[in-house]
């Protein structure tokens, strides 16, 4: 039986470093425009463990703390002139479609597959980074 980080290092220990990774997400989100929600899944991933949370509920969580996030980096890109508005629409339509469907999806795929297809993109994408 798996113990809760919450009761193994007790609320107080676990929100400080919840709130220290939260910073270094946002920091990375703002400085990168990107990372920030790997931070996150990372963070919940070993804070939140437990037999209480499936790996896909922090995934969700991960998700709902990217999204104030990301509208702070938007509007600070945006406010800078560093926001590319060509091309934004044929993407973010798509991209909301695949976020749906991805999300139907999630409740229908086991914890360990989602988490190698989770290690398999960010393994790509510092692969793609490094080679560009």
């Amino acid at each position: 039986m798996k113990v809760s980080a919450w009761r193994r290092y007790g609320k107080s220990k676990v929100a400080l470093s919840l709130m220290g990774a939260g910073l270094l997400a946002g920091f990375a989100n703002g400085l990168l425009g990107a990372g920030g929600g790997i931070i996150a899944v990372f963070a919940f991933a070993h804070f939140l463990r437990g037999e209480e949370y499936e790996r896909r509920d922090l995934y969700a969580n991960a998700l709902c703390v990217m999204l104030p996030i990301s509208a702070v980096s938007c509007i600070r890109y945006s406010l800078h002139g560093h926001l590319v508005t060509e091309g934004f629409g044929a993407l973010v339509l798509p991209a909301i479609a695949g976020g749906v469907l991805g999300g139907l999806l999630l409740g229908k795929l086991g914890a360990s597959i989602l988490k190698k297809l989770f290690g398999i993109l960010v393994v790509l994408s510092g692969v793609l980074l490094i080679i560009r």
